[in-house]
């Protein structure tokens, strides 16, 4: 158990719901973490502290990768309008990032947080009961421990739900530590099948992403800053799938941008080497900053992040996120000729 003291103090704090209704939300779109995390805490809320009714709900729309998760799980998103019970919110690192749901902070004294995002402290309103961990790499593994202190016997759903959190929240792994390394062989003891079970989530790639990751590629700008290759481009849709694939093509850090519903989204993807070289985080040090200056929100993880900004323009957006790359790598990103 990676700290005993605060997964103790979350396992009293939870007690508040007991007997009560609970309305679980993951953060926009949801992510495997999130759901698998709130896949298994509606089971524990059930049995350990014996809710009367628990909902589940994912603002705005589900990812890719979350629909897959939700229908392995069979988890069905419930409809929580009017809900005068408790709220648990999961993996969100702001109140901005659970969009359309922001009235359940009418009564913040209802609403309990579960994060390993420290952007949570000081970002929800005051009374609001926060459960924040940076040690920890995913809440799936929150909720692991969870279980692990309460003696909940987790069967091979449940187990396949919060290994596919960690997973995803690892980077497939390649950032994991000894801690979530630990839990992965833990929960395959469980009954896991990493190859079968991921099989099942990785779906085929559609025409109009694949058409959105050439554009992309076809669109990009080519900075150096250093030895870094730092990639910058937009695109109407799949900009977190658009970054990713940037990375493939030989990129330090990729950004993509496009319009939104929430007005300019960008997604940001960095390589393992340039995190643990260069001690950047994403999540922190860009998109948290670059959503604050431009009237919107960001957060995520060290090298996978998202913003979003209300205010400004495409272009302004990325040459700003440019500066904020430089002054953090500490030198100035020149433009390379294509």
């Amino acid at each position: 158990m990676r700290d005993r003291e605060f997964i103790e103090f979350l396992g009293k704090g939870l007690y508040l719901v007991r007997g009560e209704a609970v309305a679980i939300l993951t953060h926009a779109g949801g992510d495997p973490d999130s759901i698998g995390a709130s896949y298994t805490l509606i089971n524990i809320l059930k049995k350990i502290y014996g809710t009367k009714r628990t909902l589940f709900t994912i603002p705005s729309r589900p990812s890719t990768h979350s629909k897959a998760l939700l229908n392995h799980l069979n988890l069905m998103i419930d409809d929580i309008e009017g809900h005068e019970g408790y709220f648990i919110i999961l993996d969100a690192g702001s109140p901005e990032q659970i969009e359309e749901y922001q009235w359940i902070f009418s009564n913040p004294e209802k609403v309990i947080v579960i994060d390993h995002h420290t952007t949570s402290i000081g970002s929800y309103p005051e009374n609001v009961r926060l459960h924040v961990s940076d040690e920890y790499q995913s809440v799936c593994e929150i909720i692991y421990d969870l279980a692990e202190l309460l003696n909940y016997e987790l069967n091979t759903l449940e187990a396949e739900a919060l290994f596919a959190g960690i997973y995803y929240d690892t980077v497939r792994l390649s950032v994991a530590d000894k801690s979530s390394l630990r839990v992965v062989c833990r929960l395959a003891e469980k009954g896991v099948n990493p190859v079968e079970f991921l099989s099942k989530l990785e779906t085929k790639i559609e025409l109009s992403e694949r058409i959105a990751r050439l554009k992309a590629a076809s669109r990009m700008k080519i900075y150096r800053i250093g030895e870094l290759m730092i990639v910058l481009t937009r695109v109407g849709s799949y900009q977190s799938s658009c970054a990713r694939s940037l990375l493939s093509l030989g990129a330090h850090i990729a950004v993509a941008a496009g319009e939104s519903d929430e007005g300019v989204e960008v997604s940001m993807r960095a390589v393992n080497e340039v995190i643990e070289k260069y001690e950047i985080d994403l999540g922190k040090d860009v998109a948290e900053k670059l959503g604050g200056e431009f009237g919107g929100h960001g957060g995520g993880h060290a090298a996978a992040a998202r913003a979003y900004c209300r205010e400004g323009d495409i272009d302004s957006i990325l040459s700003r996120c440019l500066e904020i790359l430089s002054e953090k790598l500490g030198s100035r990103a020149e433009l390379m000729e294509t």
